[in-house]
């Protein structure tokens, strides 16, 4: 539990230690140093002069003012208080007298206090940066130095001001959709599939619609009219592709279908037997049956689909390379597929999973995330030895852009993550997602995903970049 929990800091008060005067043994304060005058009143000092010093308080709060930093003898007042800004990870502390500059930048380390559903693993931690309110001001803005641990973010600041560690806070696309799943972009928009609000809801609440908005907005716009069960998206320059999942009630079959970007036109391209994915080069559109349980490749503009993989499980997660096509079989069949373009045998990369679904591909390694243990896992293209990635609670979807895999955790901490390939770290970049199972991660663009909700019309588009 921390020290001083509404009250103040200050050796007196809160049994931190204070060092001036260049002491940096840690010990009782020397000459330099002023304790808390008054634990009562909820206040507490230190100073320090040109030789500069140290003030650490019992919650791990600290402040470390370089020698050369103050000219003089200056008195630090410092009030932690618990009610941070929303994003926040810990308490924030009010340092004054507010506005005072240094010659030099202090450090500062702020404690995360933040309870988690799920304990943090050794090489993972919460995407905090040290945050500070403008000078006359309420607004909060990053600082540039954000050294985390799992227990604290390190920063630099030239004035003293109110400071706090938090996280950024996605923005919001849309929300309260029933359901929103699909995700899709190109240079100017992102598309995503969803029942829409409460007010588009017709009669057959199996219908949905396939949206686009410009990144970072709020204001999405219906492309088509209603369609039965949107559950998949696909784009190229001219149309947005997306898999229609039929309706058993009024019987409707499931189908591919387009839509031009200029025009809004529609085109059904073909009739299957229950399309759960959808992706597509220059020439080839591939998709999953999920009764089928079939994999197939078709012409753009439609025609005969060709069977790529029979008894394929439900192939509801897609991914590509330049000659082959990847997918995970889901509870049906616990493996991870390989097949060519071009068709023939069929490669099982890894199988006895426990539910693999999202999955990408590098030119190394495929990548995947398992619902039911919750691993992300790789294994070499060809087929050989799996690695743990990242071991969650429940995970869904993936993305991979550069040497960043990003994934979605439906439970525990209901995270969205970037793992770094590379240092084989990972980051949290949002907490408590309402059952975010869809991520993308577009080159030059932020992070999108989207959350099902935990009841109907909860559902979240979200968009995610750091400044």
């Amino acid at each position: 539990m921390l020290a001083c929990a509404t009250a103040s800091l200050g050796s007196a008060a809160c049994g931190g230690t204070e060092k001036g005067h260049g002491d940096t043994d840690g010990g009782e304060p020397t000459d330099g140093a002023v304790p808390g005058a008054d634990p009562a009143s909820g206040s507490g000092q230190f100073s320090v002069d040109a030789q500069g010093g140290t003030f650490t308080a019992e919650d791990g709060f600290t402040i470390e003012v370089p020698p050369g930093a103050v000219s003089e003898e200056t008195h630090i007042t410092i009030e932690r208080v618990d009610e941070a800004p929303e994003g926040a990870v810990g308490p924030m502390y009010v340092l004054g007298p507010e506005g005072l500059t240094f010659a030099r930048p202090i450090t500062l380390t702020l404690p995360i206090t933040l309870q988690l559903e799920v304990e943090l693993s050794d090489d993972t931690v919460l995407g905090a940066h040290g945050f500070t309110a403008k000078e006359s001001s309420d607004e909060f803005v990053p600082l540039a130095r954000h050294d985390v641990s799992r227990e604290s973010v390190v920063t630099e600041a030239d004035r003293l001001s109110s400071f706090y560690p938090g996280m950024f806070l996605p923005t919001l696309m849309a929300s309260k959709h029933r359901y929103p799943s699909a995700l899709a972009a190109d240079a100017s928009f992102l598309y995503f599939a969803s029942g829409g609000p409460e007010e588009a809801e017709t009669g057959d609440r199996n219908d949905g619609y396939v949206y686009r908005a410009k990144p970072g907005t709020t204001e999405p716009e219906a492309m088509i009219p209603a369609d039965p069960d949107p559950k998949a998206l696909w784009v190229d320059d001219a149309h947005v592709y997306w898999a229609s999942g039929g309706d058993d009630d009024p019987v409707i079959p499931s189908a591919i279908r387009r839509v031009a970007k200029a025009s809004l036109e529609v085109e059904t391209l073909v009739e299957v037997g229950y399309a759960v994915s959808l992706l597509g080069d220059a020439s080839t559109l591939y998709f999953g049956d999920g009764w089928g349980e079939t994999l197939y490749a078709m012409p753009l503009d439609g025609g005969e689909p060709v069977v790529l993989a029979s008894d394929a499980g439900i192939p509801e997660f897609l991914a590509q390379d330049a000659a082959h096509v990847y997918w995970t079989g889901g509870a049906a069949t616990n493996k991870v597929y390989r097949v060519a373009k071009s068709g023939g045998e069929v490669t099982v990369i890894a199988e006895d999973e426990a539910e693999p679904a999202g999955i990408a591909v590098d030119a190394e390694f495929v990548y995947w995330a398992n619902v039911g243990d919750g691993g992300v896992y790789k294994a070499p293209i060809a087929g050989g030895q799996k690695t743990l990635i990242h071991q969650g609670v429940s995970m869904s979807g993936l993305a991979l852009r550069g040497s960043t895999l990003f994934s979605t955790d439906t439970s525990g901490n209901r995270s969205v993550n970037a793992h770094d390939l590379e240092g084989n770290r990972t980051v949290v970049l949002a907490l408590d997602q309402p059952f975010a199972w869809r991520v993308l991660a577009p080159e030059g663009q932020g992070v999108f995903w989207s959350s099902a909700g935990d009841y109907r019309y909860e559902g979240e588009v979200a968009f995610y970049q750091a400044p």
